[in-house]
């Protein structure tokens, strides 16, 4: 396979923030994120070497503004975003981390195993969204001695991203409707507790840690959680159109995306309607050579076997359609009988009308509105 080959699927997530991205813009991204995990193998390398000057920028900051060591960090997984602990660590603070149960698999070991080699005083304590008490933990930890720091981007909790998406409100983005979780935002209004948004990210030369902090926000039980949840996520994506290519959660926008709430990639058409059907079939015994098939969509078949509609973000199995079929149906508007020639009956008989029944294609000409 060709390494500066751009899959669909790439583009089509970053259409999300960028509509107007093309394939360039989805290599320069690959090679920003193989330059970024360089470049945290290479810091993580100094810091246990003893220096910690690449942090300077977040102990000022903590310094700065001491009312960071209470209420509500909130951060994104931006740049080296493991390094946003260090501060509150080698201030000696105990740090609460709420994390999905798969974050915290990936970041536990990796996070405490820092923490000790640094000789870091700080205690790190873990609430698992996931967790049944989580939200009496995060009340206990918003109300001890210590700051709590969220991900605003993990929109995870308890039945995962199926849920996100069966329960999340929606969000619009420049390309894009996704889902998003409310729960991060009915916890800040309820305790009325102060929110720190703080993100990270490279430095101009790549060596060191920019440290960007909003300014603090409190919300309270009067607030609306859904307003509150759309003004997080606005700070999110914000953050993320500044550097897009030191973001590291681009999955996100895949198993958030409004268009899988109702119908998963790999479904089919709901209420294939009988009367079609026949519909189809009589055009194709007595009508052939003048009915025309039209598509009603930028249809493509995408590699991995997946039939797209990019019109509507509709995804389906291809069941063995290929992208080189749809070309006589891209270029013009070929008849029944020709696509017969080309394909034969059961191929017309499987694909054209399923296409037809998908609302992707639709036939034309008078035999074909007389049977509709």
């Amino acid at each position: 396979m060709n390494a500066d080959a751009v899959h669909p699927w790439d583009l089509w997530v970053l259409h999300a923030i960028d509509p107007l991205a093309g394939p360039d813009q989805v290599r320069e991204l690959r090679e920003a994120r193989a330059r970024h995990y360089v470049r945290e193998r290479a810091i993580v390398a100094r810091l246990l070497a003893g220096d910690r000057t690449p942090l300077a920028g977040g102990h000022r900051m903590l310094t700065d503004a001491p009312e960071l060591r209470q209420g509500l960090v909130l951060t994104l997984h931006l740049g080296p975003y493991q390094l946003v602990l260090e501060p509150f660590l080698a201030a000696g603070l105990v740090l609460t981390l709420l994390v999905n149960a798969a974050a915290e698999r990936h970041l536990r070991a990796t996070s405490e195993d820092l923490r000790a080699r640094l000789g870091l005083p700080g205690e790190l304590r873990w609430v698992v969204a996931e967790a049944p008490d989580a939200g009496r933990q995060l009340l206990r930890a918003l109300r001890g001695d210590g700051p709590v720091l969220a991900f605003a981007d993990g929109n995870q909790g308890r039945g995962g991203l199926a849920e996100t998406r069966r329960r999340g409100i929606p969000y619009r983005l420049p390309g894009r409707e996704i889902r998003v979780r409310t729960g991060l935002a009915r916890l800040i209004c309820r305790t009325e507790c102060p929110v720190h948004p703080v993100a990270v990210r490279w430095d101009e030369d790549g060596r060191s840690v920019a440290w960007r902090r909003q300014p603090t926000q409190r919300w309270t039980r009067r607030d609306d959680p859904d307003e509150v949840t759309r003004l997080l996520f606005d700070w999110v994506f914000h953050e993320i159109r500044q550097t897009p290519n030191e973001w590291s959660y681009w999955q996100m926008l895949v198993e958030t995306a409004a268009c899988f709430a109702t119908e998963p990639a790999g479904g089919d058409a709901a209420g294939l309607r009988d009367h079609d059907r026949r519909a189809f079939e009589t055009c194709l015994a007595r009508a052939a050579k003048t009915v025309r098939v039209e598509l009603d969509a930028e249809v493509a078949v995408w590699p991995g076997g997946i039939l797209v509609d990019s019109t509507d973000d509709r995804f389906f199995d291809a069941a063995g359609l290929r992208d080189q079929d749809l070309e006589p149906l891209r270029a013009g508007r070929p008849t029944l009988a020709e696509l017969t020639d080309d394909h034969g009956r059961e191929w017309v008989e499987r694909h054209v009308l399923r296409l037809c029944l998908l609302g992707l294609a639709r036939l034309s000409g008078e035999t074909a509105r007389a049977a509709v």
